[in-house]
């Protein structure tokens, strides 16, 4: 402590008279207990101030941990999704190429008969109108 720290905590200016020992070491105890319980009381506040600061940093590592790990499962499920896409879009493939021939053929049929219709009303119309 500094030797003007000193002479704040422990004035000088004591009514007390120079030959009083008893008085001045009484205020001497004083002041040293007076200094001890400021330098108890700054000690406690710097260690709550570190503790506090070491469960801020441990909480920030904890979220940042857990954030990666949410991260991390969140990437992995989406390319297990997509493999499953890609598993069903292979086991579906099949089955959908016979529904698209199975279709063209229903829309070729249905093609014909449109032409067989359409040629059966043109003769019909021709024979018709010739009568």
């Amino acid at each position: 402590m500094s030797p003007a720290a000193h002479a704040t905590d422990c004035s000088q200016n004591s009514s007390t008279p120079g030959w009083d020992v008893l008085d001045r070491a009484a205020q001497a105890t004083d002041c040293a207990n007076n200094r001890l319980q400021n330098y108890r009381q700054k000690s406690d506040e710097r260690m709550q101030q570190r503790e506090q600061a070491l469960k801020d940093r441990e909480d920030q590592l904890r979220n940042d941990t857990t954030g990666r790990l949410d991260r991390a499962r969140e990437a992995g499920q989406e390319k297990l999704q997509a493999g499953r896409d890609r598993i069903d879009a292979i086991r579906n493939a099949p089955q959908q190429k016979m529904d698209q021939l199975r279709n063209a053929g229903n829309a070729e049929r249905q093609n014909w008969d449109n032409m067989r219709n359409q040629t059966r009303s043109d003769v019909d119309s021709l024979l018709g109108g010739g009568q």
